[in-house]
């Protein structure tokens, strides 16, 4: 898939906040490679399970 390209989104789409769930001044979306969404998406699901993020969890 060189050369493809995939939505990238903050919030991240699996975030409460993902989506439209918060008006469009408050979110962005990029175009970005496929390859480089997949290693960021599998870095930040890498990073919840270390850290023990858990759904519904407190905001800190």
């Amino acid at each position: 898939m060189p050369g493809r390209i995939s939505c990238d989104e903050y919030p991240f789409a699996s975030a409460y906040e993902g989506g439209t769930a918060l008006p469009a001044a408050q979110r962005e979306v990029i175009w970005v490679k496929v390859n480089e969404n997949k290693d960021r998406g599998g870095r930040i699901t890498a990073w919840r399970g270390r850290m023990h993020v858990m759904d519904h969890d407190p905001p800190r």
